[in-house]
């Protein structure tokens, strides 16, 4: 709670981002290419999360996954970098700016951790589902330190998806209310939600001025460095890939596909308000089903459907209050 309370006092400390916040007016149009930039985001998310049960169900550890990861995913970021001429350790603004650049890369590799143990324990339309409850968290945040608009039909339209959500997650199931019946693994994805909200909105206080790739880059790293330290103390058996081309281009493939999902969430962020854009990379929920059902033929259940049914219909009329 530190955290939250130091960060909410902070930012109005910070004259460079206030300035930068008055003086560019978000459109609409900014908001909705910030949108579709956002539903780019959740295309490659979803093939991510695809790779990642695939290399768990091949005996890969969330931190190996997410070593893999992060040395791929560190390569892409770097080469944009240099192809766009952008120094990622050069932060300018100073350590006011980038302390959030850190804490969103520190917080980002936790939640995705967390996301990655629940992925290889549920089904994978399950566990997306309940990590990207985010969008609630990452409004709340926003509106909290950022003092960004939350309105009362928004308010209104996330609850109803969070009502969908529930129907996805135990369909039917009012015990679920009490907190009977969920396991340790759903716990994991919830908490992992937690965690990337708290990163989302970090990408917003550090401001326009930080380039997208830095966020990336410095993700990447804390990823890469991060988790293979964490496996060693852990003393993890070591799994290498199988010496087959398949494989090989499914540990390449998370990484490039991390990148992608990171760059266009990133850049969407910084043309819209955090809330209305994370909500719209929960599209990938749908995905995540449909990938399910056609890759390890899992078949949602009637009020499955009809959860993610009125998730999309409030994602689309998010977009409309906009």
């Amino acid at each position: 709670m530190a955290i939250f309370e130091r960060s909410r006092l902070t930012v109005p400390a910070l004259p460079s981002y206030n300035s930068i916040r008055q003086s560019v007016t978000i459109t609409g149009n900014e908001q909705r290419k910030g949108l579709g930039l956002a539903a780019l985001s959740a295309i490659a998310f979803a093939a991510m999360a695809l790779l990642v049960r695939i290399l768990a169900d091949s005996g890969f550890t969330p931190l190996q996954i997410m070593t893999w990861r992060g040395g791929v995913q560190a390569v892409c970021s770097l080469g944009a970098c240099a192809a766009l001429k952008v120094n990622p350790f050069k932060v300018h603004m100073g350590w006011e700016k980038f302390k959030w650049v850190a804490v969103r890369a520190v917080f980002g590799v936790i939640g995705h951790l967390l996301y990655y143990t629940a992925l290889a324990k549920l089904s994978m339309g399950v566990a997306t589902v309940l990590f990207f409850t985010n969008p609630i968290f990452t409004a709340i945040l926003a509106h909290w330190m950022l003092d960004e608009t939350f309105t009362k039909d928004q308010r209104w339209l996330m609850f109803i998806a969070l009502f969908g959500i529930g129907l996805v997650v135990v369909p039917l199931s009012p015990l679920t209310l009490l907190g009977i019946g969920i396991s340790k693994w759903s716990i994991c994805a919830l908490l992992g939600a937690v965690s990337v909200a708290l990163a989302y909105v970090s990408i917003r206080i550090a401001g326009p001025r930080v380039h997208p790739l830095v966020h990336v880059v410095y993700f990447s790293l804390v990823a890469g460095v991060g988790s293979a330290l964490l496996a060693w103390i852990q003393g993890e058996s070591w799994h290498m890939p199988n010496n087959t081309a398949a494989e090989w281009t499914v540990v390449l493939g998370i990484g490039i596909c991390a990148f992608l999902a990171q760059y266009l969430m990133g850049a969407g962020l910084l043309l819209a308000n955090a809330g209305p854009v994370v909500t719209m990379r929960n599209s990938n929920i749908v995905m995540s089903f449909i990938l399910d059902a056609v890759i390890y033929h899992t078949r949602p259940s009637a009020s499955s459907a009809i959860g993610a049914i009125i998730i999309t219909v409030c994602l689309f009329k998010m977009v409309q209050l906009l």
